[in-house]
């Protein structure tokens, strides 16, 4: 989901996120830097080659499993993040974020209990993480814990509200996945006008949200309303579209 005003900025030293200065022309300034401009390839070339240099060197072996974990390659990110999660606390600067990747990686491979473990770890150390909490309340959604679920979206939704406020379009893609799993908590408890309210809200706060379209037109279906399904439908194929079309995007 890689999903959170913190998130690849934790490490990479974005604006908002957290980082420790850094010895001039060390290796993870080239990595760092591939990761702010998205590529991600390379980035994973110049922290293997750091690897390759340093083998003992835990935080290069970290910056290789969050090159191929932005890449979406999670088996092979696992084993690299998995070692650089055994370093003794503080052993390198972004030591305390590696859980959080972690976490990711593990639930994109289905392993929600591993990675329950990861951000629950990550969560106590910094419990207004955002990105944390949302990917609790995914785990806890998978899992059927529906109140669960819902504190954590509401949790990571305050957050996000309390970083840039309501009208700050810096969060508002991710405050807009909030709202649309706040409509599956509700269309799971068969609530569907609060399924549709929430659902409503966020596809207004990012019209782009095509998934969140789609599940606007599943709760209107249900209701019955098939006009209006139709037209969320169409605005889903309008989002996909303006995102295809969109240099450097693809669809989220």
């Amino acid at each position: 989901m890689a999903r959170s005003v913190g998130g690849a900025a934790a490490v990479v030293g974005m604006a908002g996120g957290w980082a420790a200065p850094l010895p001039q022309a060390a290796p993870v300034e080239g990595v760092r830097a591939s990761l702010r401009t998205g590529d991600f390839a390379a980035a994973e070339q110049v922290a293997r080659r750091w690897v390759g240099a340093e083998p003992a060197n835990l935080r290069a072996t970290f910056y290789v499993g969050l090159a191929l974990h932005k890449q979406k390659r999670h088996a092979e990110a696992l084993t690299f993040l998995e070692r650089a999660d055994a370093a003794p606390d503080a052993a390198f600067a972004e030591s305390p974020h590696v859980p959080h990747y972690l976490g990711w990686c593990r639930y994109y491979l289905g392993d929600l209990a591993g990675a329950r473990a990861a951000f629950e770890q990550h969560a106590a150390a910094f419990p207004d993480y955002d990105d944390t909490q949302f990917a609790l309340g995914l785990i806890a959604f998978d899992r059927d814990e529906v109140d669960e679920a819902e504190r954590r979206f509401r949790r990571a939704l305050e957050l996000l509200q309390r970083a840039g406020g309501d009208a700050a379009p810096a969060t508002a893609r991710e405050r807009a996945k909030c709202l649309a799993r706040l409509g599956d908590v509700a269309l799971r408890r068969g609530d569907l006008d609060a399924a549709e309210r929430d659902a409503r809200a966020a596809v207004a706060l990012w019209p782009d949200h095509h998934e969140g379209w789609a599940k606007l037109a599943r709760v209107l279906d249900r209701q019955g309303k098939a006009a209006e399904a139709a037209a969320a439908r169409a605005q889903q194929q309008a989002a996909l579209a303006r995102i295809a079309a969109a240099p450097g995007r693809a669809a989220p």
